[in-house]
């Protein structure tokens, strides 16, 4: 009997062993494209060994005890199903998407069979692995997210985008959670993950501009259009972008119970159901962010969400954050959706009607919006990103959007939006006195992803006579991209009488550049952009206000791949005179 028991834990033993071999040696492929877990047929050397595959979903009680996977590089922390490959003697453990309860399915030597029982697995496909990336291949897979579109989808369908911002570690728990509208459902089931851009292609991304892409889409995306862009919305918000992309959460329909209602009593609805979500909280969405979840979510899939009914306009539509005023002095929320196979529609001034329901979403990363006109300027939000913060900030003229569309003082045709820069002179940084000494060591190593660079020529006399002069409080430069026509090779009391001429002749206080002045904006206009103003083609430099010794002005200029020239130009010096022109400035 002893001598039974023994031959049978020995023959245990040596199936232990088989197996172990056998799957490290066996295949396993996981796709996000089928749903059948297959098993490769085994040779005749294998044997008939009826290895059982379970699969079941996981969800613990404490996030963390998790273990990470190589696709939390995606979304960090997945919450996923757990597979375990079970035998008679092994156990392998791996994380793959999660994925609804379907049948068990398995494959043996061509024949199907399906398990009486079903049971929630994941997807996976027959793939040849090496012994040493057998477990290491369970741990790489995708997570399944809800729809998102981000910037391989931007980039797909409409241009570049650039970088998104980070989403949280946590993301993993709100889209796997609760949702807080639809009982019995997930967030991932009931929202859409959208990216915001600041940009596409280097314009500014706005109502306007989606407007024009959702016409013509690349990459087999579904076309569009706006079928009603009423026309407060277009004047009031049609050209507000946002400074720097950020993420949003938005819910796929309007909230139950929201329709019809006065919008105070949506808001409060919002409110009530979201108190217990700290951060970010659920908001009532804005008109860009709303008409971009909606349309990008068409453009990709084809489907049309907040729709119009068969004659176009009754349907459903979401009120938004910003409220509009019409002739009278009336105001109201704008409104977005109806959406039709003629477009979305865009309405404002009807708060009573019993189709506008509200949705709501949570923003991930900083949202400020800007009017398309100051894309190309400089404030705070730039400093901070790409040199350190820069304390209080004075306000810009309420009217500074109107004023950068005006046409141009110097270059007839153009608008002074196309041939300014406007920038945010610091008195500090980083809580540092700003200086021509600080910009230099500064430029060297911006953060943020900005485009380095440094002082070619740094005059010693410059340095020491104002190197570490300071303004006394912050403002803002709006200073032109060129020297004036007309400037170069002027004598200096020409170039300031040219200056003073053209001040005269618009009444705007136009001024000859401080160092300081000129130095920022070139460099910040190259740290943000990668292009060089006052640039070695052909050779351009502005003189500035400050003489050397009471003397000589200082030029800045000459910005070539091996830096920016802050010099003093001597007036017994005529070689360089051809280069000199000045630029205008105009302190806000």
């Amino acid at each position: 009997m002893n001598h039974f028991l023994l031959s049978r834990v020995i023959a245990a033993l040596m199936l232990c062993v088989l197996l172990c071999l056998q799957g490290c040696r066996s295949s396993l492929r996981m796709t996000s494209e089928d749903s059948v877990l297959e098993k490769p047929s085994r040779t005749s050397d294998d044997g008939q060994l009826a290895d059982q595959i379970a699969i079941t979903d996981v969800r613990p009680d404490v996030p963390d005890s998790r273990p990470t996977t190589a696709a939390s590089t995606i979304l960090p922390s997945a919450v996923t199903s757990t597979v375990q490959v079970d035998s008679p003697t092994q156990r392998l453990i791996a994380e793959p998407n999660a994925a609804p309860s379907w049948q068990q399915t398995l494959s043996v030597g061509g024949e199907e069979e399906t398990d009486a029982e079903p049971i929630t697995r994941a997807t996976a496909q027959v793939a040849r692995l090496s012994p040493a990336d057998c477990l290491a291949s369970l741990r790489t897979l995708s997570i399944q997210t809800p729809a998102i579109f981000g910037p391989r989808e931007w980039c797909r369908y409409f241009g570049e985008v650039g970088e998104a911002p980070s989403l949280p570690a946590y993301m993993d728990e709100i889209l796997h959670g609760p949702c807080p509208f639809w009982p019995g459902k997930t967030v991932k089931d009931t929202h859409l993950l959208v990216l915001i851009p600041s940009t596409v292609d280097g314009r500014a991304f706005n109502l306007d501009l989606l407007g024009e892409l959702v016409q013509r889409p690349r990459g087999g995306g579904h076309s569009t259009q706006y079928f009603l862009y009423d026309d407060e919305v277009q004047r009031s918000l049609g050209d507000a972008y946002p400074s720097s992309s950020y993420w949003v959460l938005m819910t796929r329909d309007v909230l139950e119970g929201s329709r019809s209602k006065p919008y105070t009593a949506q808001q409060a609805l919002v409110a009530a159901r979201t108190y217990y979500i700290a951060y970010p909280p659920y908001e009532i969405p804005r008109v860009l962010e709303a008409a971009t979840v909606m349309l990008t979510h068409y453009v990709h899939s084809g489907e049309r969400l907040y729709e119009g009914g068969a004659d176009a306009l009754p349907g459903t539509s979401t009120c938004c954050a910003e409220a509009l005023g019409d002739e009278a002095g009336y105001q109201s929320p704008a409104t977005v959706g109806r959406f039709c196979d003629r477009g979305l529609v865009f309405l404002t001034g009807f708060d009573d009607d019993v189709e506008s329901g509200v949705s709501c979403l949570r923003q991930f990363g900083a949202r400020n919006y800007r009017p398309s006109s100051l894309l190309h300027s400089f404030g705070a939000e730039e400093w901070s990103r790409y040199f350190g913060e820069v304390g209080e900030v004075p306000w810009l003229p309420w009217h500074v959007a109107s004023m950068l569309n005006y046409p141009c003082p110097f270059w007839p045709g153009k608008l002074i939006k196309d041939t300014h820069l406007l920038v945010l002179i610091p008195a500090t940084v980083a809580g540092r006195p700003f200086n021509l000494n600080l910009l230099g060591e500064l430029i060297k190593h911006p953060g943020g992803g900005g485009d380095p660079t440094k002082y070619r020529c740094y005059s010693n006399k410059v340095q020491a006579e104002f190197g570490t002069q300071s303004p006394i409080r912050p403002y803002w430069a709006l200073v032109t991209r060129n020297v004036l026509e007309g400037s170069k090779g002027k004598k200096y009391a020409a170039q300031q009488a040219l200056v003073a001429h053209h001040a005269d002749r618009t009444g705007l206080p136009y001024e000859l550049p401080g160092a300081l002045e000129a130095a920022t904006v070139i460099l910040s206009h190259y740290v943000h952009r990668g292009e060089r103003l006052y640039a070695d083609v052909p050779w351009t430099y502005t003189r500035c206000r400050e003489l050397v010794g009471g003397r000589h002005p200082i030029v800045v200029g000459g910005f070539s791949s091996e830096g920016l020239d802050i010099a003093v130009r001597s007036f017994n010096f005529h070689g360089h005179h051809g280069f000199d022109g000045v630029l205008g400035l105009w302190r806000l």
